[in-house]
């Protein structure tokens, strides 16, 4: 009979890790929070504080909710997720040049991250948001700014994901947004100030064709607004769309730039664009479309 009660707590001793760090469909950071949590699975209860321990008891396709204001650190995605910031919170993510110089980092195949009512702040770090593999990115109501050195980034998407970003604000960063290597981009309802670059397409592997369209957005106090650049690779392409745009106060507003012969560069503007009082307006060959 002892022997029978003992083998049954040790069972049920032995199964409690197991249980107290199953993953949850959502998981929760607070202020208060204690990363200690992530024995309870980071639940409403007991947040834990910072988003990197919340995900690692986050399923696949689940979300991480910041429940109050405050910083809740770098995190490297290797999972479809959602981090969300609840209505009026403040969640923040400050970037220093020590370790992974990342805000966000996703370099996971097949992954859809959406990112929503974040703030990523540089620090002498290097991007918000970086995106090397991974099969959709969404990023809303979010503010990235002061990744100002060359050749920091707000966002840089170097896969061939879906990129959407709307309703955002980036500012001070040397790119705002970074496209290559394949990524198809939309960018919508958005502003973007400063910079050596606010929005570029841009070649970096052969055989890709990187597209952007961008709609409804203000481009504004940056070295180049919006670029189309195809580099040194004959096989690639870059495309890019205007719609329903403000461009101006920048040193170049719009250009279409071919560095190699062979590659493609296309900037196509939709003729309801405003691009005006800029150092110059426009650069290379800006291809006139009406509007439907």
């Amino acid at each position: 009979m002892k022997n029978r009660m003992l083998a049954s707590a040790l069972a049920a001793l032995f199964a409690l890790p197991i249980a107290a760090h199953a993953a949850s469909t959502r998981t929760h950071v607070s202020n208060s929070g204690s990363d200690a949590n992530a024995a309870f699975s980071c639940d409403a209860a007991h947040p834990c504080r910072t988003f990197a321990t919340a995900l690692s008891v986050t399923t696949p396709g689940g979300e991480i909710l910041a429940i109050d204001s405050s910083g809740f650190g770098k995190v490297v995605i290797d999972r479809s997720v959602s981090i969300v910031a609840a209505p009026g919170v403040y969640a923040g993510i400050g970037v220093g040049a020590g370790g992974n110089a990342t805000g966000v980092e996703i370099a996971t195949p097949g992954v859809n991250v959406v990112l929503r009512g974040l703030t990523i702040t540089g620090q002498g770090g290097d991007y918000g948001v970086y995106m090397a593999n991974g099969a959709m990115l969404s990023i809303e109501n979010c503010v990235i700014s002061n990744f100002a050195s060359n050749p920091q980034a707000g966002v840089a998407v170097t896969a061939a994901a879906e990129v959407r970003i709307t309703d955002s604000l980036l500012r001070g960063n040397h790119y705002g947004l970074y496209f290559s290597n394949g990524a198809t981009g939309s960018v919508a309802r958005t502003q973007v100030y400063g910079g050596g670059g606010a929005i570029v397409a841009i070649t970096g592997t052969p055989s890709t064709t990187t597209t952007v369209a961008v709609s409804q957005v203000v481009v504004s106090g940056a070295d180049i607004g919006i670029i189309s650049q195809a580099g040194n690779h004959a096989t690639a392409t870059t495309r890019i769309t205007l719609s329903k745009s403000l461009v101006t106060n920048n040193d170049l507003g719009i250009s279409q730039y071919v560095g190699s012969a062979g590659a493609t560069a296309i900037f196509e503007s939709l003729g309801n664009n405003n691009v005006r009082q800029n150092t110059t307006n426009t650069s290379g060959t800006i291809t006139t479309v009406a509007p439907i």
